[in-house]
């Protein structure tokens, strides 16, 4: 009797043993591993050069400006005055790149760039004075102040002067490089396309057309 009560004194302990075990294995508290955070990469844009490969050109196009009139209802000789700033005129821009040699992560429109304003030929051009995003869309800005002239247009009596007025602008077609870095690492990535757009104006005409004022 005494041997079975050693028995099952011993089974209780080695049960509340297990018990005891199991209850701390449970309230062990787990190592929380830190979240880790990727740091976006930053790029950088370098070495942007523009030049005249296969295919590209520089074409002419006459731009029909808005026209004016001019009317006299006297009896005399009228002269009237106007000034023509030009701020109508726009600078326009548009970027073709090959992103296959482009991380997928890179943003390419909110790089701003220097971008053709006159070209010499042989490789030589000048810059515009505003940076344009290098953006696949086409981006428009005021030209400037082409020139202002200040014209005085004579009106014979009982006349109305249509003036018409046009400019030619230079649509130019080229291939551009660069260079785009990974400020992290320091790996660059070659960067190559096309760029379009207007890059002046010259050649600004002005024609009249006298008609009776009854038209």
């Amino acid at each position: 009797m005494l041997s079975r009560l050693i028995k099952i004194g011993r089974a209780n302990l080695l049960a509340l043993g297990l018990a005891v075990s199991i209850f701390y294995s449970c309230s062990k508290p787990h190592k929380v591993e830190p979240e880790v955070v990727e740091t976006p990469a930053e790029y950088e844009l370098k070495d942007v050069r523009y030049f005249m490969d296969a295919g590209d050109r520089l074409d002419t196009v006459t731009v029909k400006r808005e026209g004016m009139k001019l009317q006299n209802s006297t009896a005399i000789l009228s002269t009237q005055q106007f000034d023509d700033n030009y701020e109508e005129l726009v600078k326009t821009s548009q970027f073709e790149v090959d992103k296959s040699t482009v991380p997928a992560d890179v943003k390419l429109d909110r790089f701003e760039v220097q971008v053709p304003e006159r070209w010499y030929g042989e490789g030589s051009y000048g810059y515009f004075s505003e940076k344009f995003p290098l953006s696949s869309a086409e981006e428009q800005k005021p030209y400037g102040v082409y020139k202002k002239e200040r014209l005085a247009i004579n009106i014979p009596p009982n006349s109305t002067i249509v003036v018409d007025r046009q400019i030619d602008a230079y649509h130019l077609v080229c291939s551009f490089s660069g260079l785009i870095e990974n400020k992290t690492t320091g790996q660059r990535y070659s960067l190559k396309g096309k760029w379009k757009g207007i890059v002046s104006y010259n050649n600004s005409s002005v024609s009249l057309n006298q008609y009776p004022l009854s038209e």
